[in-house]
């Protein structure tokens, strides 16, 4: 891995050099495409689920909603070195089944926690048990996909041609933000429809779970890439000296993963925060309040589209400077968006008919937004979406294209770890942000922009210079209709 690789040491194996071209014709990326949206989808009903029944509540203290966030997020921490290790010993293929059988399991827990989901008034900020063992749970369905991680984005140059990773790359992002779409959406309409019955919205869960399983059956079962590879109590902190490996010799891939991993961050304060902001500052319901945060997922999947287009079959890193641009205003704009400000009898009001169905009519306690700001604020979202799209295609395309074949395990474990680092820090920042800002998700928000301009400042004038240095030609690699 280092500076000076040359463009030859590009890892793809004569048989991924042989694969069928994308999409139809590649049986074995179509059901990876499959399983991997499916677990998305579900994540996101899910969770997203779990965060609007606990908007407004603290959990030990704490905003819920960033409690959640954080459980959901420390499994990456504890558990990418193990997975690493694991997926570059045994058949990606294979786990990734082992991985969708552990999503049913889970799933089952949480039908029994929100059997528990009280449906009668609180008078009190805090959370009631029930939340407390659906947040028990996220923590599982973290762990999961902790696991899942590894071999997903270790294992996609294993199943297609190289000249196809970046369209592979694109299409794995559009259809992992339509389920985030399509879950975050129906998460919105269950929580409304299913007021004291949330344990249909787990049966569901329970559902999806088996069908991701049952497509992942379809995926190549590849031999190991590394099967001497030991998996030991050191494989949990194997991270940490794949990461100073990063900072040793190749301080490109590394500059290249503190960007990306701002994505994440972004993003995790970002989705979090449209709740509150839907909910307690432009008075929508658990629906409307999902649909803002669909929206950005849309306009995600459809920049995802859009810059693999763009980029003919080449990483085009350039591309990422007008995407930050974007980014920094939208994020910006929010602050000058009029919006309702919540104050503490607000919160008291709402959590005192939580549960119950009068808290879907908002309007008896925050002020309902005019419809020209609410389309300002979806119209925001949609830009932002699209911005990300933009700005982490050609940054994951790169990281996929680097590392030699038998690292992409550790190295994709290495990334994870480094994405939920920046997860969880979005989870803190969310939680002391709120608390601060009176729960103003919107200057939040404009925040966060301000942050994302600094981030690039400091990091993109080295990446390009480094890239300048250094041209690998892997980089800019070529599809067959580009030769």
């Amino acid at each position: 891995m280092d500076e000076n690789t040359p463009p030859e040491s590009v890892p793809y194996t004569t048989a991924a050099a042989g694969l069928p071209p994308l999409p139809v014709r590649n049986r074995s990326f179509l059901s990876f495409l499959g399983t991997q949206a499916l677990g998305a989808f579900n994540d996101n009903v899910f969770k997203q689920l779990v965060l609007l029944l606990g908007v407004g509540y603290l959990m030990a203290g704490v905003e819920y909603q960033a409690v959640v966030q954080f459980l959901f997020a420390l499994p990456f921490l504890l558990f990418s070195g193990l997975a690493g290790d694991i997926a570059d010993r045994v058949s990606k293929g294979r786990m990734m089944v082992l991985c969708k059988v552990a999503e049913i399991i889970i799933a089952l827990l949480g039908v029994g926690a929100f059997l528990m989901v009280a449906t009668a008034h609180s008078e009190s900020a805090s959370a009631p048990l029930s939340l407390w063992l659906l947040a028990a749970v996220t923590f599982l369905l973290g762990t999961q996909s902790a696991f899942f991680g590894p071999p997903k984005y270790g294992g996609l140059p294993e199943l297609v041609r190289p000249a196809d990773l970046t369209s592979a790359t694109g299409l794995t992002q559009m259809t992992t933000f339509l389920a985030i779409i399509f879950g975050v959406a129906l998460a919105g309409l269950l929580a409304d429809l299913l007021v004291g019955r949330y344990y249909l919205a787990g049966l569901i869960t329970v559902s999806i779970a088996v069908l991701g399983t049952l497509a992942s059956l379809g995926i190549a079962r590849n031999p190991p890439a590394d099967p001497q590879r030991r998996v030991t109590a050191r494989s949990f902190i194997s991270i940490l000296h794949t990461l100073a490996e990063f900072f040793r010799r190749d301080g490109l891939m590394m500059r290249v993963m503190l960007i990306y991993s701002w994505f994440w961050f972004v993003g995790g304060v970002a989705l979090t925060a449209i709740n509150a902001l839907g909910r307690l500052q432009l008075g929508m319901n658990n629906f409307e309040t999902s649909l803002m945060v669909s929206t950005t997922s849309l306009g995600i999947a459809i920049g995802s589209v859009l810059v693999s287009r763009l980029s003919h079959g080449k990483v085009r890193l350039g591309l990422v400077v007008p995407a930050l641009l974007l980014l920094v205003i939208c994020l910006l704009a929010f602050s000058f968006l009029p919006v309702h400000n919540p104050t503490p009898d607000d919160l008291l009001r709402f959590n005192e008919i939580k549960g119950s169905p009068e808290l879907l009519e908002t309007t008896r306690i925050i002020p309902p937004a005019t419809l020209a700001i609410h389309a300002t604020a979806f119209s925001l979202f949609f830009l932002l979406g699209i911005a990300s799209g933009f700005y982490s295609v050609p940054l994951l395309a790169f990281i996929q294209s680097r590392p030699p074949l038998n690292e992409k395990g550790k190295v994709f474990a290495a990334v994870n770890w480094f994405n939920w680092i920046f997860i969880l820090a979005a989870a803190l920042a969310y939680g002391a942000g709120m608390a601060a800002l009176g729960n103003r998700a919107n200057l939040l928000l404009a925040i966060l922009g301000g942050l994302t301009l600094l981030m690039g400042v400091a990091l993109l004038p080295g990446i390009f210079h480094r890239i300048h240095q250094e041209r690998p030609e892997f980089v800019y690699f070529r599809n067959e209709r580009g030769r």
